[in-house]
């Protein structure tokens, strides 16, 4: 294979070094996963994502493709500073990966109809760095699920696995939280957190183990 096909690397050797090099990494986070994660690959609490997709979005903000964007404020329209010649308008706004993700969701919310173009910018890179941090926090479950099978090959399962009423707890815990937050919103009639938690406790009740 020639070295123009090769790109970054000077040889297959030099491919497989860096593979195998990653995967020796990979391991090791799915070893610091499993370890200080509770239930992990097979449930995550809220905090926890939140904090390791507060992680990722940091690293997204060093990639080329989600580095901040110059806007200049023409008419109300938004239009990027490199596209633009001559003096420059004051009115400036700055897209990045912090900023799209400072604002709460009320504020993204109302932002769709009060200036819907910005609205579109924003979303369009929240969007794309949610993605790139959902697919790391899959990378890792996966590198997980390899770290337990590897530990014990004869099952899937890891000995240390939280007790079936205890997953059944983060569950609710993570189903109430996200019924607060759609209530709040206010744009989803399925969200009923007083039936929600009555419903658990009915559950509670009927389910032995936790009798």
């Amino acid at each position: 294979m020639s070295k123009e096909k090769l790109g970054v690397y000077k040889s297959l050797s030099d491919l497989g070094y860096s593979v195998a090099k990653k995967s020796d990494a990979a391991k090791l986070d799915g070893k610091f996963a499993v370890e200080n994660i509770a239930g992990f690959p097979d449930s995550i609490s809220k905090e926890n994502r939140d904090e390791f997709y507060d992680g990722a979005r940091q690293r997204a903000s060093e990639l080329p493709n989600y580095q901040p964007v110059e806007y200049c404020v023409i008419d109300n329209n938004y239009i990027p500073v490199d596209q633009l010649t001559g003096d420059l308008p004051k009115e400036r706004y700055i897209v990045s990966v912090a900023s799209v993700f400072s604002y709460s969701q009320q504020q993204f919310g109302a932002m769709k109809n009060d200036n819907p173009q910005l609205y579109a910018i924003v979303q369009d890179l929240r969007k794309r760095v949610s993605k790139y941090c959902s697919n790391a926090l899959d990378d890792l479950k996966a590198s997980a699920r390899k770290y337990l099978k590897e530990q014990n090959p004869e099952t899937k399962t890891r000995a240390a696995t939280l007790a079936f009423v205890e997953f059944l707890n983060k569950e609710f815990e993570t189903m109430i939280q996200r019924c607060k937050t759609a209530e709040s919103r206010g744009n989803d009639d399925t969200a009923d957190l007083a039936s929600l938690k009555d419903s658990i406790v009915a559950f509670k009740a009927k389910y032995k183990p936790f009798n």
